[in-house]
C-alpha cells in the first residue's frame, strides 16, 4: 500500500477529527496542582481556538499530557491557528495565550510541546524554563492606568473591569462593588484609574499590567490638543512655540500598557 499523501491525510483527518497533546515535562498528573491545571487549560483553549469543538478527553501518565480531540469540522481552523502561533502571526488573543502559557511554564521550571498526533508539522514548542530572556521579577507598587471602560461585571467581592488602553485590552483590573457600580456609569468613556498593581516585563522590554486593584478613579475630559494650546496662549506669560511643543510631548508621554510614564512607576 502506498504511503498517504499530505493532501489525503488532511482530508482523512477532516473527516475523522484530530488529536492534540500538550505535554509538560515537569509534572505528573499526581503532582500538577488543580489550580495550575485550570490555568493551563484556559490558555490552551485560547491557543487552539474553536472552543465549542475542542474537548479535553484525558490526562496521560508519565510527563503530564493533556489530550484534546478536535471535531472534524474544526480541524482545518485549529491546525491553521496553531501554525500561525508558531510563526507569530496568529490573532492577538492566541499570541497572548501562548506567551501566558510560556510564562506559567517558566514559573514552574518546566517546558512543554503541543503536538498533533500523526502530523509531524503540527508541533508548537514552549521553551518555558529554557527561555532566559526575561530576568525581571514581578514588580508591585501603586500606579495609574489610563484607558476606556469596556466592561464592568462579574461575581465576588472584587469585580472584574475590562479597560482598553492604546488599542489593547487590560483584563487584570478589579474593583470593589461600590467602585465598580460607579465606574459602570462611565462605560465606553476615558478614565484614570488609581490603585495598586503588579507589572511584568516581557521579552521585548515592555511592562505589562498583570493585576491592578482599583482604589479610585476619575473621568478624563476629552480636550483636543489645539483647544488646550489655544487656552494656554490666552494666559498671560512669556511662552514660546518650543514651550508649546514641549507641553504636547509631555501630554503624549511614554505610554505602555496603560501607564502615563515608564512602567512600572506609572504616576
Amino acid at each position: 500500500m502506498s504511503p498517504e499523501t499530505p493532501e489525503r491525510e488532511e482530508q482523512r483527518q477532516t473527516r475523522e477529527g484530530a488529536e492534540y497533546r500538550f505535554t509538560i515535562d515537569a509534572f505528573t498528573p499526581r503532582t500538577l496542582p488543580m489550580a495550575r491545571l485550570a490555568q493551563y487549560l484556559a490558555k490552551l483553549a485560547d491557543v487552539l481556538g474553536e472552543r465549542n469543538h475542542v474537548h479535553l478527553v484525558g490526562i496521560e501518565e508519565g510527563s503530564t499530557a493533556l489530550v484534546h480531540e478536535v471535531e472534524p469540522t474544526a480541524v482545518r481552523n485549529v491546525r491553521s491557528r496553531v501554525q500561525a502561533v508558531g510563526r507569530g502571526e496568529a490573532p492577538r488573543d492566541a499570541q497572548e495565550a501562548y506567551r501566558s502559557l510560556d510564562g506559567y511554564l517558566r514559573e514552574d521550571r518546566a517546558r512543554a510541546v503541543l503536538r498533533e498526533q500523526d502530523n509531524d508539522h503540527g508541533i508548537l514548542e514552549f521553551p518555558g524554563a529554557n527561555d532566559a530572556e526575561d530576568p525581571y521579577p514581578l514588580v508591585r507598587e501603586r500606579g495609574r492606568i489610563f484607558g476606556i471602560v469596556i466592561r464592568v461585571g462579574g461575581t465576588g467581592d472584587r469585580i472584574p473591569i475590562l479597560i482598553e488602553s492604546d488599542g489593547e485590552p487590560i483584563s487584570g483590573c478589579h474593583a470593589s462593588r461600590d467602585v465598580a457600580k460607579t465606574l459602570a456609569h462611565y462605560l465606553f468613556e476615558p478614565v484614570r484609574l488609581v490603585g495598586k498593581g503588579s507589572w511584568l516585563r516581557d521579552a521585548e522590554g515592555r511592562w505589562n499590567v498583570q493585576r491592578f486593584n482599583i482604589e479610585t478613579f476619575e473621568p478624563i475630559k476629552s480636550t483636543m490638543v489645539s483647544e488646550a494650546l489655544s487656552e494656554l496662549r490666552a494666559v498671560a506669560g512669556d511662552w514660546t512655540e518650543e514651550d508649546y511643543r514641549d507641553l504636547e510631548r509631555i501630554r503624549q508621554g511614554q505610554k505602555q500598557n496603560g501607564g502615563d510614564l515608564t512602567p512600572p512607576r506609572c504616576f
